[in-house]
């Protein structure tokens, strides 16, 4: 009878995972998240009080709450940023002015939100991540960015890093296509995709010292 239950569970269950879509889900955590999830988008919360991102590690997602419920939760009207399925989860991403969690949540409490495709004007910009930082500004038919990145932080203290951070740099311009552009400084290639709100930021880890990445979603904090 046991077996016969834990059978049905897997087939009926809409959160169920098999174990092939667990090993190509890719990472959902924070670092991780621009380079390792796809298909970007914005939802809403919706129809829980609270929802918890869940781990990707030790077998969760599958396990479900409580065993791969972390600290971070969101709640109804929340705006995320997420990316690709894992059974009947999706990755999600919640920014905030110091970086923001990312963790599997149950997909069926996502309400998918339109997003236009962005003029020149509207990636033009201050944009933060943490510490890291993109200015974006309009040349002709062209964007224009200059930023600065820095690990592990751009003040950490003494006892962390006593000759201070390691540093990285990117000034370059490019044509965008679409929701999408790639920025190329000699080595240092970065792709960032807009969702109006937020742009989404991998780099080839060609952008600066040891440890620098300008991998991040970054939120706009300055005017057009």
């Amino acid at each position: 009878m046991l077996l016969r239950s834990l059978f049905l569970f897997a087939t009926l269950s809409p959160l169920a995972a098999s174990a092939s879509e667990l090993a190509d889900g890719g990472s959902c955590r924070n670092g991780a998240f621009p380079s390792q999830q796809h298909g970007f988008a914005l939802a809403k919360v919706t129809g829980t009080p609270r929802l918890y991102l869940l781990g990707d590690m030790d077998g969760c997602p599958a396990k479900g709450e409580p065993a791969c419920r972390q600290r971070s939760y969101v709640v109804s009207g929340d705006t995320v940023v997420t990316g690709g399925d894992l059974g009947g989860y999706r990755c999600a991403f919640f920014p905030n002015k110091v970086g923001g969690s990312a963790g599997w949540v149950d997909r069926s409490k996502l309400q998918p939100l339109p997003v236009a495709a962005p003029s020149l004007k509207d990636w033009a910009g201050d944009w933060k991540d943490g510490d890291n930082g993109l200015s974006i500004s309009v040349r002709g038919g062209q964007l224009h960015v200059e930023g600065d990145a820095y690990w592990p932080s751009a003040n950490p203290p003494p006892e962390q890093r006593p000759y201070g951070p390691n540093l990285g740099q990117v000034e370059a311009l490019a044509t965008p296509r679409g929701a999408d552009v790639e920025f190329v400084d000699d080595s240092c290639r970065m792709t960032v995709h807009s969702l109006g709100s937020v742009l989404i930021v991998a780099d080839n880890s060609e952008c600066g010292g040891m440890n620098v990445r300008f991998n991040g979603v970054y939120r706009r904090t300055g005017a057009r």
